[in-house]
């Protein structure tokens, strides 16, 4: 006997997954749509952080719901999808978690930090376009563009109905009015430039703005429980005291979210930064999200500064994937050595680093034990500093450089003086001023400090009639005559368009203000450089021109403590500068970047900190300064023996050296 034939049997229709939402009382339109409201019910789980003790998926569980029905759904045919894997699964699950309100991301190159925080940029905005504002910034628009700004757009443009206006020629995405009838600047979704040239732009869009909201709610739980009265008596008190303020999201008068996403965050200027704590912070106390991501260059730089250890840098190692903050956040970060395409040997994460990559940049950046590849493979600050870097974070951390304390002076008062590294239009820098103190301590030793800058802004328009270098001139006479700056107590760079530059100050203010020359040969009166080598022989190396010679000649005041006030910013520009790398000079001789080279790599001139070394030069070479520390500077600190701080600062490199064996020299 044979079988019986097959009957085709009707698929049933989908079903609409509700996770017992009914139950906190939330009902949800049926349109007969199963995806449309599908995803409605996942949006209000999403927004909400429904939990799995409520019957949700938590929320992470309804993010990626989110995103495999609209990017990964097969059914829809979407052009742009999203790979999950444990480094991105990693970044969002911390991003939903409601408890953190700041997020540092740091980890090496080809991380995929991006792509993730486009994503969750977007999935915010969707689930409650009304009610969400996404501020992303970048260094540059075009470096957004190519980064995290282009996975927006491709999130966006895949979808079939998005709920906001694109405007992309002006870099934003308007949202919907909260009558409907239109699209406003409330939400959305707005790109930032972070560069020098955008900063006051960036700033302005940062300082008030506030999160979007409708009505005046009362978040207190009394006030909660008098909105949500129908579920007083089916739920108790510790369970309503965390359900009432995620339900609260859902109402009509609610105060919306604000999430600030910066990509390569270690070019953020130190005055974003400070908007953000002190403007963004507390205007939107609940309701913002700060994520920075970046790859760790420096303590001191923004990023730096936004992912600091509570416990201190000096207690956190290469062992360590995460910390708190010192302002409450969390830092998580990434180690390219053991990332899920080596240790899964899965070739779908193609973005990710290959050992031979890795491999390729340690010969590049000059070994393991790089600034480099600290800061692109292994994803975390270095303890020290770029070997090709003319100062490290020791050599101006360690003496009390950065130290918060006021000088106390001796019994001389100490003398006023000011530098000024002028804006020469062939080279696109900024008149930079330094204002500073030098006298004596109370035991008699010499220290200058550094008390504040100016920019010296001048607008052509206003003045047609004054050439610009005048201009510069009466606004540096007219701070220093304000301070009490008398003329032979300021100096200028008098090289280049700097000889007429002179002309100039002499005539329109005094021949007694200093020109100092950052251009030609070195002088011969300086002594050499002493770098200690692997084998632990030494040799001598001279200076191949001024400009080398004027920031290294600040070494020795450095380690004797003489120099006092120096900031974040300075720090992050001292630090910055490296050896020229083209240059050989037979083993002989030692020659910084040019200008040129440092601003096509890192976007901007270090104005700051050649106007505190001619103060330095200034105050060395007219007016006594003397260096406490007779011993030559030390071009490679990592190898430098001495007491104290050096002591303290080789220690700390030990240990490192034993938690992650082949990173540091001994």
């Amino acid at each position: 006997m044979g079988r019986p034939p097959k009957v085709a049997v009707p698929k049933p229709d989908k079903v609409v997954t509700t996770y017992r939402m009914e139950d906190l009382g939330y009902e949800f339109p049926v349109t007969g749509n199963w995806l449309r409201d599908q995803l409605e019910v996942e949006f209000a789980c999403f927004r909400i952080g429904h939990e799995r003790k409520h019957g949700g998926l938590g929320k992470f569980g309804h993010f990626k719901r989110i995103v495999d029905l609209l990017w990964n759904n097969p059914e829809l045919e979407c052009q742009k999808k999203f790979i999950h894997n444990p480094w991105a699964t990693r970044m969002l699950q911390k991003a939903c978690d409601k408890d953190i309100e700041e997020l540092g991301v740091a980890g090496p190159t080809s991380a995929g930090k991006s792509d993730p925080f486009a994503l969750w940029a977007v999935v915010n905005y969707i689930a409650d376009p009304t009610h969400v504002k996404v501020l992303v910034m970048s260094t540059t628009l075009d470096g957004a563009k190519l980064r995290i700004w282009k996975s927006v757009r491709e999130y966006i443009e895949a979808l079939p109905d998005f709920p906001g206006k694109k405007l992309w020629s002006t870099n934003r995405i308007s949202g919907p009015t909260y009558d409907g009838t239109g699209f406003g600047e409330s939400s959305g979704l707005l790109l930032l430039a972070s560069e020098k040239s955008r900063e006051k732009e960036a700033l302005e869009r940062l300082i008030g703005i506030k999160s979007p909201r409708t009505g005046a709610p009362d978040y207190s739980f009394e006030g909660l429980k008098r909105q949500f009265p129908d579920l007083v008596g089916q739920f108790d008190e510790d369970t309503l005291k965390d359900l009432l303020p995620c339900l609260a999201n859902l109402s009509g008068d609610r105060i919306g979210k604000l999430i600030l996403i910066v990509d390569e965050a270690t070019g953020l200027p130190e005055s974003l930064l400070s908007a953000i704590r002190q403007n963004m912070r507390p205007g939107n106390v609940g309701s913002l999200q700060v994520i920075m991501l970046g790859n760790p260059n420096l303590h001191w730089d923004s990023f730096g500064r936004f992912c600091e250890p509570k416990v201190g840098w000096d207690n956190v190692t290469i062992h360590d994937e995460e910390w708190e903050t010192v302002t409450g956040g969390l830092l998580i970060r990434f180690n390219g050595e053991k990332n899920p395409r080596i240790t899964e040997k899965n070739d779908l994460y193609s973005w990710m680093l290959t050992q031979q990559r890795i491999e390729d940049i340690a010969r590049d950046c000059g070994g393991k034990d790089s600034l480099g590849y600290w800061r692109m493979v292994l994803g975390m600050w270095s303890p020290e500093g770029s070997e090709s870097g003319i100062y490290t974070q020791g050599d101006v951390e360690a003496h009390g450089a950065m130290s918060s304390e006021k000088v106390v002076w001796g019994y001389e008062k100490p003398s006023l003086h000011s530098s000024l590294d002028c804006a020469f239009s062939d080279q696109g820098d900024r008149a930079f001023v330094t204002f500073g103190k030098l006298g004596k301590d109370p035991e008699g030793k010499m220290v200058l400090e550094r008390t504040g800058t100016k920019v010296l802004e001048i607008d052509i328009s206003k003045d047609t009639k004054t050439p610009v270098n005048f201009q510069i001139v009466r606004k540096w006479k007219a701070e220093c005559e304000r301070r009490g700056i008398p003329p032979q107590n300021c100096c200028f760079d008098s090289s280049g368009a700097g000889i007429v530059f002179g002309d100039i100050v002499a005539t329109q203010w005094s021949p007694l203000v200093q020109g100092i020359s950052a251009g030609g040969k070195a002088l011969k009166e300086a002594d050499p450089v002493v770098k200690r080598e692997k084998d632990g022989t030494e040799r001598s190396l001279l200076f191949a021109n001024r400009a080398t010679q004027l920031w290294y000649s600040a070494h020795p005041y450095f380690r004797a403590g003489q120099i006092r006030g120096v900031t974040p910013e300075l720090a992050k520009e001292i630090c910055s500068r490296q050896l020229d790398p083209g240059h050989t000079g037979d083993g002989r001789t030692l020659k910084i970047e040019g200008k040129k080279d440092y601003r096509v790599r890192l976007g901007q001139s270090p104005d700051e900190a050649d106007s505190f070394f001619l103060m330095v030069e200034h105050c060395r070479a007219k007016h006594g300064f003397k260096s406490a520390d007779r011993a030559a500077p030390v071009a490679d600190s990592k190898n430098m023996k001495g007491k104290g701080s050096w002591n303290k600062l080789r220690e700390r490199a030990m240990r490192l050296h034993k938690s992650h064996k082949g990173n540091l020299r001994r």
